[in-house]
């Protein structure tokens, strides 16, 4: 495959709640995708499209798209996929798993001949199902070109960061703010109860202000009606968190705390929700 030659087909591996809606955008694109899962029961939708293996899944494919848990998993698959891949595919690393494995990858991807672009996305579960991610890309200008009947099918908005494992540090550092958005969230909604005022009061109070967002509102409301239906699991940020409060350099008390607080939620049992449930580590 040539730097000019956009992609037209791709593997995807890891169907979980992102993994599967960006797959089935692409496959709503038009694009000639060929999809695996450890756990087959998820690839069962795709039908015909679904390969019984990792390796079988990328063989001459033009890119292959990984979006799993964490960088171990990327590293199982990595292990089975490098080998089977076309020479000079591309990469589309875009699983959440910090710089240090991100780099990782990248040079994995280069002593295997094949061309890497480190692509985590902002977004949950309807942005997905939406085609309407934020792609974080670092990597070579002709990849990123390669790859935009891709990130058209999956994404509204990218964002350049020069070269790998910069997109990923971005996707920690933006990963971060969002605990801490939700956590403090979850703490002045369980401030207003315990002081006994009605928690919706405290949406409305800051409703249209400097610091109101429609995150706050969206989540706010989702605690108030106990909705914890998953948009992006509670295990998952706080995987993010730890990995954020490994950065040199940064003082990692908050980052601690908020690791403290997810890992509360997770151990009493709402770690599959949605990260709104972080609300739960404040009723103790």
């Amino acid at each position: 495959m040539s730097d000019t030659k956009t992609v037209q087909s791709v593997a995807v591996l890891g169907l979980g709640m992102m993994g599967g809606a960006m797959a089935q955008r692409l496959v709503d694109a038009g694009l000639d995708v060929r999809v695996w899962n450890r756990s087959p029961e998820k690839a069962e939708p795709f039908g015909d499209r679904a390969a019984a293996s990792a390796a079988e899944a990328v063989e001459g494919a033009d890119a292959v798209l990984t979006m799993l848990f964490d960088a171990d998993s990327v590293r199982s698959v990595a292990d089975d996929v490098l080998p089977a891949m076309t020479p000079d595919a591309i990469w589309i690393q875009a699983s959440t798993t910090g710089p240090v494995a991100a780099q990782e990858f990248a040079d994995r991807a280069r002593e295997a001949g094949v061309r890497f672009l480190d692509a985590p996305v902002l977004g949950t579960k309807a942005p997905a199902e939406q085609g309407k991610l934020t792609a974080l890309l670092a990597g070579a200008d002709a990849d990123v070109e390669a790859i935009q009947p891709v990130l058209d099918a999956i994404s509204v908005k990218q964002v350049r960061v020069g070269a790998p494992p910069q997109a990923s540090a971005l996707k920690i550092a933006a990963n971060a703010w969002i605990a801490t958005l939700t956590a403090g969230i979850g703490q002045s909604l369980t401030i207003a109860e315990r002081l006994g005022v009605d928690p919706a009061d405290l949406l409305s109070a800051v409703e249209g202000s400097a610091v109101d967002t429609p995150y706050l509102q969206m989540k706010g409301k989702a605690v108030i009606g106990r909705d914890f239906t998953p948009s992006f699991e509670v295990t998952g940020l706080l995987k993010d968190v730890r990995l954020a409060a490994e950065t040199p350099g940064v003082d990692p008390t908050l980052l601690d705390a908020l690791a403290s607080l997810y890992a509360s939620a997770a151990d009493a049992g709402h770690g599959d929700e949605d990260i709104a449930a972080v609300w739960h580590a404040f009723q103790r």
